[in-house]
C-alpha cells in the first residue's frame, strides 16, 4: 500500500524546516500575534496619513497605495498567524486610524469623515469615509480568500547548512 504523506502544520516542522523559515514565522504564538498588531498599528498610522495624496486632483493614488499597502500587510498577517493574526491586525490598524481621526487640530483634519460642497470633488469629499471603510473590507477580504493562498515554502537553501 502506498504510503500517505501528511500535512504538517507549524507546531510539526522539523528544526531543519523552521531555520528556513522567516523570522517573524518562527517566533511562539505571542510573537506572531505581536508582529500583527505592530505591523497593523504601522500601516494603519502611514496609511490614515498618505490616504488623500493625489486626491485635490482627482487622482487618488494614495488611496490605491495606502488600500494595497493595507492588503500586503494583511496578507502577511494571515499568513504569519492565520486568522487571528489578521484579528489582531485589524483592532491595531483600525485603532491606528481612529487614533489619527481623533487629535485633528482646528481645521487640520487627516481624515475628513465626508462633507458636502460643490467646490470639492466626490472623491475630495469622500476620501476619509473610503479609506476607513476599505481599510476594513481589504482585512475581511483577507479572511475570506482560500488558505492555500496563504503558504509561505520554507527557503531551500540557508546559509548555515553545508
Amino acid at each position: 500500500m502506498a504510503q500517505r504523506t501528511m500535512k504538517r502544520t507549524p507546531r510539526q516542522r522539523s528544526a531543519q524546516q523552521l531555520r528556513r523559515m522567516p523570522w517573524s514565522f518562527r517566533l511562539p504564538v505571542w510573537g506572531r500575534l505581536l508582529a500583527c498588531v505592530a505591523t497593523g498599528f504601522v500601516v494603519g498610522l502611514v496609511g490614515s496619513a498618505t490616504h488623500r495624496m493625489g486626491v485635490p486632483w482627482n487622482i487618488p493614488y494614495g488611496l490605491v497605495l495606502s488600500l494595497a499597502l493595507m492588503g500586503v500587510s494583511a496578507w502577511s498577517a494571515r499568513t504569519r498567524a492565520g486568522g487571528l493574526g489578521v484579528g489582531f491586525h485589524l483592532i491595531a490598524s483600525g485603532s491606528a486610524a481612529m487614533l489619527v481621526a481623533s487629535h485633528a487640530s482646528n481645521s487640520r483634519a487627516l481624515i475628513i469623515f465626508g462633507y458636502l460642497s460643490d467646490a470639492y470633488s466626490p472623491i475630495m469629499q469622500k476620501a476619509g469615509i473610503i479609506w476607513l471603510l476599505g481599510m476594513v473590507a481589504v482585512q475581511v477580504l483577507m479572511l475570506v480568500l482560500p488558505s492555500a493562498w496563504f503558504h509561505v515554502p520554507p527557503r531551500r537553501h540557508h546559509p548555515e547548512e553545508r
